[in-house]
């Protein structure tokens, strides 16, 4: 349902699953760990309103998603020398 484009990435279904799927029948099917870790390495695939969604169904809370925002290489605020 979700490998619209044939990809085979565990990882990749789950998240098109807990953005776009049956919210119930995500948190039924997986465990909690595995979705926070998906959640917390994927941060910048989930727009604000699935981000607070998540964050409080899976008991994130804001300091551990602004370390991870922090620590991230997509969220990183650097400047390249070119």
């Amino acid at each position: 349902m979700f490998n619209w484009d044939k990809v085979k990435s565990e990882r990749e279904l789950l998240i098109r699953e807990m953005l776009y799927g049956n919210v119930k029948e995500v948190l039924k099917k997986y465990p909690r760990k595995k979705l926070r870790e998906a959640f917390l390495k994927n941060l910048h695939r989930f727009d604000a309103k699935n981000r607070a969604f998540w964050k409080l169904a899976l008991n994130i809370s804001d300091e551990e998603v602004k370390e991870r925002t922090e620590r991230g290489f997509r969220k990183s605020s650097f400047f390249r020398d070119l």
